[in-house]
């Protein structure tokens, strides 16, 4: 399982950084050509499509995936693939002729003004064309067609990336032209994919099929949106107490902090499926312990070299505006790992306690909403990002717990613990440091960052892997 793991990583990984990877690298243009106003319109439209893809569908490729591995013959595979994707396809193109028709109340409500209305229109469309694409994308992950799954991802960035740097610097179309960008992209990028996995679609749809998968995947909608919530709800927070500008730098603070979560997706995109067609193999546990550890090593320096070195990555990349951007990045870096950590303890989602898995991200959700109040009024945009890190912590810390009973995993906590610490205080550091840049502090920044590595590395070692180097 490690090996195929690390294999599939190798690919989700390089095409998520290639893909996810540009996005971030093109934050220099986008806020060169865009004001803090207009990048945080577009955040917003971001924080609409993210609720959009979770509530929409209902779930449904959710429910597809934990079913697909216990189906046996290719026919009830194409039925189950077939009923999803047309389900899906119905369900989008319902939510684009709502959507336009009550585009003027909708864009009001987001985004407290009628001007955005026509952008609003085209994002809609971008949301429903990108619904489509990642369910097909999605499905090559279930095929364990992790070549053909980057290739479409990697499509996809490099063809919505250019052609919206095409509309926003050469023709001067503003924030729109990121949408039509989205549009094309996805239309690209979802034909690819079903033709990688056309052999698992045909015309048609199984109604006792798609209440089975919707039976597993309803309970996880209102799950998914308080995810949404704990993952967005600082943007909302941010426009409510502050303004469409705060929410534009702390928008590209998220960019780069973000970073840290390319390693993550590789992981992601390849453990689920692995998970869910192993957790009955014994030594799947132990090998989940080992992932865990090897993914702390490589993923906690990273979190700490992003965060000590936060004001140069802003300071080179975005506009003089945005500086304040650097901020957040060292608690959003620990967050976005945090949000995604959940597949080490996948005990819940294999004895499918969706109510469970609900309950969880509605009380973390809960926690990140309370604070973001209580703490923006307070500390600004520092306050919404340490709000959502505790948000994630909650979330995180009770599916380990309460997964343990279901799905055992034996983590070795004294040693990541200490991991943890470590990084986190060498992380902190950057806060305690002079804001002039200068020869002596750059030096003692990547002082502190050797050290922490290679304490973190000597602590995530087992014995055995410590004996032999």
């Amino acid at each position: 399982m490690i090996r195929q793991l690390f294999k599939d990583s190798l690919i989700y990984g390089t095409a998520s950084i290639l893909s996810q990877g540009i996005p971030i690298l093109i934050v220099p243009i986008y806020t060169r050509f865009l004001s803090p106003d207009s990048y945080g319109g577009m955040d917003m439209l971001a924080v609409f499509a993210a609720l959009i893809n979770v509530t929409v569908a209902l779930e449904i490729s959710q429910g597809m995936a934990r079913s697909y591995a216990d189906i046996k013959t290719e026919d009830e595979r194409t039925r189950y693939a077939s009923t999803a994707l047309w389900f899906s396809v119905a369900a989008y193109l319902l939510f684009a002729v709502l959507a336009v028709l009550f585009s003027g109340p909708l864009t009001r409500l987001l985004l407290d003004s009628g001007n955005w209305e026509w952008i609003f229109q085209v994002a809609v469309i971008a949301m429903t064309v990108n619904g489509i694409s990642f369910f097909l994308q999605n499905q090559l992950r279930w095929l364990l067609k992790p070549a053909a799954y980057a290739v479409s991802s990697i499509v996809y960035a490099v063809t919505a990336t250019g052609i919206a740097i095409f509309l926003i610097a050469a023709l001067n179309w503003g924030v729109i032209g990121v949408f039509y960008g989205q549009i094309i992209g996805a239309a690209v990028s979802g034909l690819i994919a079903y033709l990688a996995a056309r052999n698992m679609f045909a015309m048609t749809f199984d109604a006792g099929r798609c209440r089975e998968m919707l039976s597993f995947s309803i309970p996880l909608v209102p799950s998914s949106i308080s995810v949404l919530a704990a993952n967005y709800v600082d943007r909302i927070a941010i426009k409510s107490f502050m303004t469409l500008a705060d929410v534009g730098i702390y928008g590209v603070g998220f960019r780069f902090a973000s970073v840290v979560n390319l390693l993550m997706v590789g992981f992601y995109s390849a453990l689920t499926p692995l998970v869910y067609q192993n957790y009955r193999d014994t030594s799947t546990p132990g090998n989940l312990e080992r992932i865990f550890r090897y993914f702390l090593a490589g993923t906690l320096p990273l979190i700490v070299a992003i965060s000590l070195f936060s004001r140069e990555i802003v300071g080179l990349f975005a506009a003089p505006e945005y500086g304040a951007a650097w901020l957040v990045i060292p608690i959003l870096a620990a967050a976005s790992v945090l949000s995604r950590m959940y597949i080490f303890a996948p005990g819940l989602d294999i004895a499918k306690k969706t109510g469970v898995i609900a309950s969880i991200n509605i009380i973390a959700a809960l926690v990140n909403i309370v604070l973001n109040i209580a703490m923006i009024p307070v500390l600004g945009l520092a306050g919404s990002a340490l709000a959502t890190l505790a948000g994630f912590s909650v979330m995180f810390a009770a599916y380990l717990v309460i997964g343990q009973k279901h799905y055992p995993v034996p983590h070795r906590w004294p040693a990541i613990g200490a991991a943890i610490l470590i990084s986190s205080a060498a992380s902190a550091a950057v806060y305690c440091l002079e804001a002039k840049t200068s020869n002596t502090v750059l030096i003692f920044k990547v002082l502190i960052l050797a050290a922490a590595s290679a304490v973190v590395f000597r602590l995530l070692k087992n014995r055995t892997e410590r004996a032999m180097g």
